[in-house]
């Protein structure tokens, strides 16, 4: 992998170069160099071009971003691309991959799940604090890097075109999900109707989507921009929710584990209304409550319908793996009242 380190920097020792972080959906590795007679470290990465279709839509998001937060008081550390010696911000090698290189940022870690109220009010006011800086985005100068991403209404029609066409004996498996999903559908015609307003937004607001001071414990820094692109604040918000609210992970089979977490959830609300509480229009502030059915419900949606199609997306530990994930966020969705 030397011959892409040397497409961005010009350095005297490739000291190491390690996988690092636990992505899903992107390889990561950490790099230490010696630059100019120093140590250096960086965050060299593998961009997965299956699922972002539009390499260069993604990095123009992300340098965007980084520009406009760099103009604000912003309270967060940024997150900004470091180009090509040829003045790129992708490298395109051989194989057909796209490489690029972010900051590495010293004595900082990431958390896997919210444990307790004060996480989740700083998570949330984190995300808060990210949204609140790009309201001053003109959110039509992004591109959407997965189109139709947390539309709700076309989320819905995938999934009834995957009915007509699902493996026979799955459909059968999931007939009560199913009924579930369909008895509850109206909530994204719900959403659809306010006509909310577009904004610049994160669209992914786990928790380990936050870097955080390992001395002081407070956010560092919102990591993992590959989705900023323009939408509506209740994804942010709902994602907030379905991520943090719950007791156990989406991953966990035994469904009477799953609780929905009343106190984390109040902590959310308040974290992120302390920083977008006035900037939120009141059909926005008074959508809220219904972010977190209304996310959870998709992403049900997403895993039973992935099921029933022969688990041709998510990447999948064991044959009901996605089925597992839809029943855990139905649960989930029934407890939110």
């Amino acid at each position: 992998m030397e011959p892409i380190v040397q497409q961005f920097f010009d350095y005297q020792q490739l000291k190491s170069l390690t996988p690092f972080g636990t992505g899903h959906i992107n390889d990561t590795y950490r790099l230490e160099i010696m630059e100019a007679g120093k140590p250096q470290s960086w965050l060299l990465q593998r961009l997965n071009h299956q699922v972002f279709r539009q390499p260069e839509a993604v990095m123009h998001n992300i340098r965007l971003v980084a520009q406009h937060l760099a103009t604000l008081p912003y309270p967060l550390k940024v997150l900004a691309p470091r180009p090509t010696l040829s003045g790129q911000w992708l490298h395109h090698d051989e194989a057909g991959n796209y490489w690029r290189v972010f900051p590495f940022f010293k004595n900082t870690k990431t958390h896997e799940r919210v444990e307790t109220a004060a996480q989740a009010h700083e998570s949330a006011w984190a995300f808060g604090a990210f949204a609140k800086a790009l309201d001053s985005l003109d959110a039509s100068q992004l591109q959407p890097t997965i189109p139709s991403f947390h539309d709700g209404e076309k989320r819905l029609a995938d999934f009834l075109n995957v009915l007509e066409n699902a493996v026979p004996q799955r459909l059968a498996e999931t007939r009560g999900e199913v009924d579930t999903i369909l008895s509850n559908q109206l909530i994204f015609k719900q959403i659809a109707n306010l006509q909310l307003p577009q904004r610049a937004i994160h669209h992914d607001t786990k928790i380990n989507n936050l870097l955080f001071d390992a001395i002081t414990g407070k956010a560092a820094c919102v990591i993992d921009l590959d989705t900023v692109m323009p939408g509506i604040i209740l994804s942010d918000f709902g994602d907030l929710v379905r991520t943090s609210a719950s007791l156990a992970d989406e991953d966990e089979a035994d469904l009477s584990k799953i609780a929905f977490r009343q106190p984390i959830y109040e902590a959310l609300l308040e974290g992120f209304r302390s920083e977008m509480g006035d900037l939120l229009s009141p059909e926005e502030r008074s959508a809220l409550p219904l972010a977190g059915p209304w996310l959870t419900l998709m992403q049900a949606i997403r895993f039973i319908g992935d099921y029933l199609a022969g688990d041709i997306y998510y990447k999948v530990k064991y044959p009901t793996h996605n089925l597992v994930r839809g029943r855990n966020q139905l649960a989930l969705f029934e407890q939110m009242g």
